[in-house]
Parts: structure tokens; C-alpha cells; sequence
């Protein structure tokens, strides 16, 4: 069931040492002079080093580690064609990174309530990234645009995307595959979007001609 769910939505819409130098011995007495004493010299500790996490993509092995989180441009911010064209590929990339971790926060922080598409990417990509489950795959990319930028009846703009999804594969937790649907075709979508509060918001994900 959970897999047949994750189909369907799959058809909807498609990241001290401290170190001292040598002290310093006291120059050889003379008869009748006082000893010198010895002066330690330190230096400061250099400060530690962190290494920023690497990226490593799911395999078969086990899933995706330290996935980058989509960072939404300025430009996606901007009332405007190349803004709401910016938020369509931001869009996508969140809708990408959900598939990578099961984490769909950052795509529906930008998707309005009402958005069926969207909730259904929510329901039923997380519950698969359970129980010791992940996905192979999955990133979004947006190989072209188009968009009129004119609104329609209900005051939202629209965006055809031509998109294509890397392979996708289901494992379970015993590294077992559930499935594998193969490589889909690039396909076209039709996003609408409302700006509202100085924002884009996704209002509704369609594939063209329902396929």
C-alpha cells in the first residue's frame, strides 16, 4: 500500500595541542654572579579544526549523508518573471532534497496549504524514510522554463517546467530493494504560485496532459 501511495504521488508530481619552545638555559655563570633563572617561552595553542560534513549520496549500502539543504536565492523573493522562475527551480530542489531524506519541511515551507500535489509528496515520502528505510535518487533538475507572466483567474502565475528526476529506488532497512521503477522521461509540469507577504508560495503542481 505505502508503495503503491508513493507511486502515485511520484505520477502527481512528479547534506590542544599547546606547544612550548625549549627553555631557555641560563648563560654559564660567572665566579661571583647570580644564576640567571630560566625563562619558559610559550606560543598559543593554534585553534581546532572542523571539517565541514561531506555529502555522501545514498547507495545500496545506506542512505544519503549530510544532504546540503536547499537555500531559497534572493532572486526567488523577487515579485517578478525571473523571480518566479528562480522559485520554481528552488521548488523543485526542495522537492528533490525531501526524496534524499525524507524531509519535505523546506518544500512545504514553500507550498500554500491547498497544494494536493505537495501534500501528497509530504504523506508519503517521510513515512518511507522510517523503520531503517531510504531512497536512492531522486534529485530534481529543471531543464528549461516558461512562463508568460501574466496572471490567471485566480490571480496565481504559471510555470511550465521540463523536469527530470534522477533513478529512483526504494530500499527497505535489511538493504533489500522494494523497488525500482527505472529512469522516467524528462516530463513537463505546470506550477502555479502566489505571491503573497513579499513571497512565492506553490499553489498547485500538475503533470501536463496527465501523464
Amino acid at each position: 500500500m505505502l508503495l503503491s501511495s508513493l507511486a502515485a504521488a511520484i505520477t502527481a508530481v512528479l547534506v590542544l595541542t599547546g606547544c612550548s619552545s625549549p627553555q631557555i638555559s641560563p648563560s654559564p655563570s660567572t665566579s661571583g654572579s647570580s644564576t640567571t633563572p630560566a625563562v619558559e617561552v610559550t606560543t598559543a595553542a593554534p585553534p581546532p579544526t572542523t571539517e565541514a560534513p561531506v555529502y555522501k549520496p545514498a547507495t545500496d549500502q545506506g542512505p544519503a549523508e549530510n544532504v546540503p539543504i536547499p537555500v531559497l536565492p534572493d532572486k526567488a523573493k523577487e515579485f517578478s518573471k525571473e523571480g518566479l522562475i528562480a522559485f520554481t527551480e528552488y521548488w523543485y530542489s526542495a522537492l528533490g532534497y525531501a526524496f534524499e531524506t525524507g524531509d519535505p519541511k523546506p518544500m512545504m515551507d514553500i507550498s500554500g496549504p491547498n497544494c494536493i500535489a505537495c501534500n501528497n509528496m509530504s504523506e508519503t515520502i517521510l513515512p518511507w524514510h522510517s523503520e531503517g528505510r531510504w531512497i536512492v535518487g531522486g534529485q530534481m533538475m529543471v531543464l528549461s522554463t516558461n512562463a508568460s507572466f501574466v496572471p490567471v483567474e485566480d490571480g496565481s502565475y504559471e510555470v511550465t517546467a521540463l523536469i527530470r528526476q534522477n533513478h529512483v529506488q526504494f530500499y527497505r532497512g535489511d538493504k533489500s530493494l522494494a523497488d525500482d521503477p527505472g529512469q522516467g522521461p524528462s516530463a513537463a509540469d505546470q506550477l502555479n504560485a502566489a505571491y503573497d507577504s513579499n513571497q512565492w508560495k506553490a499553489i498547485s503542481v500538475l503533470r501536463i496532459n496527465g501523464g
